[in-house]
């Protein structure tokens, strides 16, 4: 990890998943499916970025998905993210409303 950062360096990633090499690592970016973040002219990685790489390996090497695939199934998996924080969000906005408030807003959703 960069020192104080919570970036990994590519030597450490490449060392952290093991069925990633550079070779991949490279494809992943093409495909605009990793974006790293830069520290001093270096490409950097977050811990999501190490999660997304796993998740990336599994696909290609269960599914044998190409890199077209590989963007609309993550693309997919972001948009299903967003939309999970956005109903977390909803669910505390109206946890703090009145009874009544959030008795009409139950009402209305669809069963």
């Amino acid at each position: 990890m960069t020192e104080g950062s919570g970036f990994l360096t590519e030597a450490q990633v490449l060392a952290t998943v093991t069925r990633l090499d550079r070779a991949r690592l490279t494809r992943f970016i093409r495909a605009e499916v990793i974006r790293p973040a830069e520290a001093g002219g270096d490409a950097v990685y977050r811990q999501v970025d190490i999660a997304r790489m796993e998740l990336l390996c599994d696909l290609c090497d269960d599914f044998e998905l190409d890199d077209e695939a590989l963007g609309l199934v993550m693309e997919l998996i972001d948009q299903l993210h967003g939309a999970r924080g956005d109903l977390l969000a909803l669910m505390h906005a109206l946890a703090v409303e009145n009874e009544d408030v959030r008795h009409r807003v139950m009402s209305r959703l669809p069963r």
